[in-house]
């Protein structure tokens, strides 16, 4: 789901119905100064670790949705290693968040610290931005919009709910303003008809490595196999077909390596039941690993386009 469910692991006093926003003092283990000798950008191979890491039960698929989407273009890929720095031995992620500051850093740590805040049981990028960003939103209230902020207060059954607007995350992430379509909004982009084929179309005419977008369903209604209150990873644009190809964020290979034992390990520290790991595998292994829509359909299922182009492509 979009923003989807978070079941709480460890604690985040930010989403407490009391929580009053005020300056935190610095935290040793969490809060260090910019990379310094021993940390280098991140590797090939650990933006590959982004794309083949999907989003599991935490409602953070517009954090997810937006590392796929910049690892899989050349210049997002600079992006990514503008904000994420790696220590020699890959047991510390420096993460920066551009908008903020370009001096201070959150380093995350392999510890129980990570695990307890992310849920996840292995150490990788995605785990440390993750990580990251719950001391950013704890640093920083205006990291989200107002409307997400009251959002916040509230729950579902007794768990809290974090999530954020996909085109606040990237600005938050890289410092850059992004093409952003109905992000601030509820409608669907049916109602915006004009400007979105436009921007699609605009998508279509670049190849696969030269744009990063997402898009973000409507909040209730969707159809097509498209989940309600969800963020997507757009794929590519087929101008002539007139298509548009998602990815969902929650979608694995699980044939590759050890995936199908990490998402199980994942899902129980989330405190998911073995019955429930197991439908929720059964969803990640028939989940179609691109959808493919016409523009009506995207049109219908889609109240948001936001993302970048390569500034080079954007001069032409």
């Amino acid at each position: 789901m979009f923003y989807g469910i978070m079941i709480s692991v460890g604690s985040n006093p930010y989403l407490s119905p009391d929580y009053v926003p005020q300056k935190k003092e610095t935290d040793v283990n969490a809060v260090s100064n910019p990379a310094c000798d021993g940390y280098k950008k991140i590797t090939g191979g650990q933006i590959k670790d982004i794309l083949a890491t999907p989003q599991l039960m935490r409602s953070d698929c517009y954090l997810v949705s937006t590392l796929k989407a910049l690892a899989k273009s050349g210049f997002g890929k600079q992006m990514l290693k503008n904000s994420i720095k790696t220590s020699a031995d890959g047991d510390t992620f420096e993460v920066q968040f551009k908008k903020y500051d370009d001096k201070n850093s959150y380093t995350v740590k392999n510890d129980s610290t990570y695990e307890g805040i992310t849920g996840r049981h292995k150490f990788n990028p995605t785990g440390a931005v993750e990580s990251a960003t719950n001391y950013l939103v704890q640093d920083k209230f205006n990291a989200k919009p107002l409307t997400v902020r009251i959002s916040d207060f509230f729950s579902l059954e007794g768990v809290p709910v974090e999530y954020n607007s996909a085109s606040v995350y990237m600005e938050n992430l890289t410092g850059k303003k992004p093409v952003s379509l109905g992000d601030d909004g509820f409608l669907s982009l049916s109602h915006r008809k004009e400007e979105a084929v436009k921007l699609l179309d605009k998508i279509g005419e670049l190849p696969i490595n030269r744009h990063s977008f997402v898009a973000g369903s409507k909040l209730f209604g969707t159809k097509d196999d498209i989940g309600s209150k969800h963020y997507y990873v757009v794929k590519k644009v087929d101008k002539d077909k007139k298509e548009v190809h998602l990815v969902n964020p929650r979608y694995a290979d699980l044939t590759k390596g050890n995936i199908e034992k990490e998402i199980e390990i994942d899902l129980k520290n989330d405190g998911c039941s073995s019955d429930s790991v197991e439908i929720c595998k059964n969803e990640i292994n028939n989940m179609p690993k691109v959808y493919k829509l016409s523009y009506e359909q995207f049109l219908k299922n889609f109240r948001s386009l936001v993302g970048y182009f390569d500034e080079k492509s954007s001069k032409k």
